[in-house]
């Protein structure tokens, strides 16, 4: 194992005035690697079942998928866990869900993301629903993984995708791609979590944007998020779905204060760009061609 991070942390966690929800699965491969890594580094069981704590870190562990995989219907109710009733009991402000990206091309990665579902609810939540997220802490941890990642992973940020979408807590995912490989590697592992402990633990400041256009991936917004923190994302493959309520929800539910929209002029077609930018004049949001 490597340093322990919990003992470098800064004054935030240091005096508990931070709450934070760092949320795994033992079904997942990456939950069931950075659990035992978790417990290593000084996270104790506390008196409620499945959560452990270091400090203002509440560790969350649960037995089933927290995403619904391929051949599972699609969740509505229940997820695995009362997000919300947690946070509640424990004052978190928001969580931070570790997990497993995959993906076809099977590349090393380490990404980010708000979850919500522009269209169909193919791997659980609601159909049309975004999740509330946050876009500060999304990007404290984005630019802690680009510091020194393991050799071979690209980090980006992603559109937003799948499950939950409906809980009144925020949260996003953190997340190791794209092959059992990967999701099973101790030092993808490690530097994720310390990522998540240091990026929470030290959240800087930055304007707050939505996006839209681009692949799903995010060149565009990954290149800008040193300068800016993007909560939702719309690809250019979901623009089409977008309509006034879609729109409304990407800033409402990016919820530490959207301050501009910005388009991937190139990663959209016309029709498409002038349908974001109508959308965007009749909700009075203020945007930027990038």
């Amino acid at each position: 194992m490597g340093d322990n991070p919990l003992t470098q942390t800064n004054r935030i966690l240091s005096d508990e005035k931070l709450a934070v929800g760092i949320a795994l699965s033992t079904k997942d491969q990456v939950g069931a690697t950075l659990l035992p890594i978790l417990r290593e580094w000084g996270f104790e069981e506390t008196e409620h079942p499945g959560v452990l704590r270091w400090r203002g870190l509440y560790l969350i562990v649960v037995d089933e998928p927290i995403v619904p995989t391929e051949g599972y219907k699609p969740r509505i109710e229940p997820y695995p866990i009362d997000y919300d009733g947690l946070a509640e009991q424990l004052g978190i402000e928001y969580y931070v869900v570790a997990y497993r990206h995959a993906s076809k091309s099977g590349a090393p990665c380490l990404t980010v993301h708000a979850p919500g579902n522009f269209g169909e609810a193919l791997y659980g939540g609601r159909p049309r629903e975004l999740q509330r997220t946050v876009a500060k802490p999304m990007r404290s941890i984005f630019l802690k993984l680009r510091e020194d990642p393991p050799e071979g992973y690209a980090i980006s940020l992603e559109a937003t995708h799948h499950s939950p979408t409906s809980f009144k807590t925020p949260m996003f995912f953190a997340e190791i791609g794209s092959t059992p490989k990967q999701w099973t590697d101790q030092e993808a592992a490690e530097h994720l979590a310390r990522a998540i402990i240091d990026g929470v633990s030290s959240i800087g400041e930055a304007p707050v944007a939505i996006g839209f256009g681009g692949g799903h991936y995010c060149p565009k917004f990954t290149e800008l998020e040193s300068e800016m923190a993007f909560g939702h994302i719309c690809a250019k493959y979901a623009l089409d779905l977008l309509d006034e309520e879609l729109v409304r929800q990407m800033v409402e539910r990016t919820v530490d204060g959207v301050e501009v929209a910005i388009l991937d002029h190139k990663g959209m077609k016309g029709r498409q760009r002038r349908r974001v930018e109508e959308l965007l004049r009749e909700l009075d949001i203020e945007y930027e061609r990038r």
